[in-house]
């Protein structure tokens, strides 16, 4: 009897160890602090994959980019060095330029709705694809939205139409289309790492941030910084885009894949719909923290689009973009 538990207890163990031994880890970046968005939409993501494959795959979250800034993680990404990750489309658009679609003049006044249009169709499939020849997948279920960019959020500069943005000093995320477009606008961007941000602005380097959102300003309460305006005018839209890297795909079973894919597609619905009420709130918290807001009307902002879409084909071929691609979002969208 003793030896019948023996040969029990050890088996028991030596199951326990192959499982730990066989369980796959992977590791996933994100430059924002624990609380945001985009880091619980990672959780609950990993809580699924765990959920899914029984505990055989498992995803730690690595917040404040502990692991990466996130164009490190991205590069980390292409590579395989990291396995997987949620990037903001302007940091992501260094990669593949034509994400930055989304950003161009003709998504000026947009509605949530519109990017959907173009992002869950055929169009959004051949842009994951663009991403993924790169050596990045994006799951199944694809993007969320986090909020409209306005053009300008500023500390002592106040702006109250478009002509009090040109010479701005804004800092703006890493994306040459959004710096070619702010220029094009009258202003002075500069691509900025979102950690340089809160110094420069207490520093008094710039006089705020351009293209960036309601959400930019709450998630880091940038009011402490300085940031006591902001200039409304819908400019266009940034997305959050999860990612997967290609050579961490490829290490795994067709069904361990399929969890990854699975178990976003659990949670996008989740994302979008968080994201959606947390910009509902953005802007009153704002306000209550002393940001003022100024509201083009939408005569301005469709005489600012007219003139943007008048360079934006300069624009998307500077920035290394697919016009053909762009044309046919453009026909797609004009449709609507």
């Amino acid at each position: 009897m003793k030896s019948l538990l023996k040969i029990m207890l050890t088996t028991t163990l030596m199951a326990g160890l192959a499982g730990s031994v066989l369980a796959t880890e992977l590791r996933l970046s994100v430059e924002t602090p624990p609380g945001h968005v985009r880091n619980l939409a990672a959780e609950k993501w990993a809580e699924a994959v765990a959920e899914k494959s029984g505990g055989s795959l498992t995803v730690t979250v690595f917040p404040a980019a502990q692991l990466y800034k996130s164009a490190d993680a991205i590069r980390a990404l292409a590579s395989g060095a990291l396995d997987m990750s949620i990037q903001a489309s302007p940091t992501l658009s260094r990669l593949e330029p034509n994400l930055s679609v989304i950003t161009l003049p003709m998504f000026f006044g947009a509605s949530r709705e519109d990017v959907r249009q173009i992002l869950d169709g055929p169009l959004g499939a051949e842009l994951w694809g663009k991403i993924e020849a790169k050596g990045i997948v994006v799951p199944k279920g694809g993007h969320f939205e986090f909020a409209p960019n306005n053009s300008a959020y500023t500390t002592k500069k106040v702006i109250k139409n478009y002509a009090d943005i040109v010479g701005a000093k804004l800092a703006t995320p890493p994306s040459p289309v959004v710096v070619a477009m702010l220029k094009e606008m009258g202003a002075a961007p500069q691509a900025t790492p979102r950690s340089e941000i809160v110094m420069q602005l207490t520093q008094g380097r710039i006089d705020g941030l351009g293209s960036v959102t309601d959400l930019t300003i709450k998630g880091g309460k940038l009011w402490e910084a300085g940031i006591a305006n902001a200039y409304a005018d819908n400019a266009g839209w940034g997305v959050y885009i999860p990612l997967v890297s290609k050579a961490t795909l490829s290490k795994l079973s067709a069904d361990e894949a399929k969890i990854i894919h699975d178990a976003w597609g659990d949670v996008v619905g989740w994302a979008r719909q968080y994201s959606a009420d947390e910009l509902a709130q953005a802007r009153s918290i704002n306000e209550q923290n002393g940001v003022t807001y100024h509201d083009p009307s939408p005569a301005e902002i469709n005489a600012m689009r007219d003139k943007m879409v008048g360079v934006q084909a300069k624009i998307v071929a500077d920035g290394g973009m697919d016009g053909d691609f762009v044309s046919r979002v453009a026909k797609t969208l004009n449709s609507q």
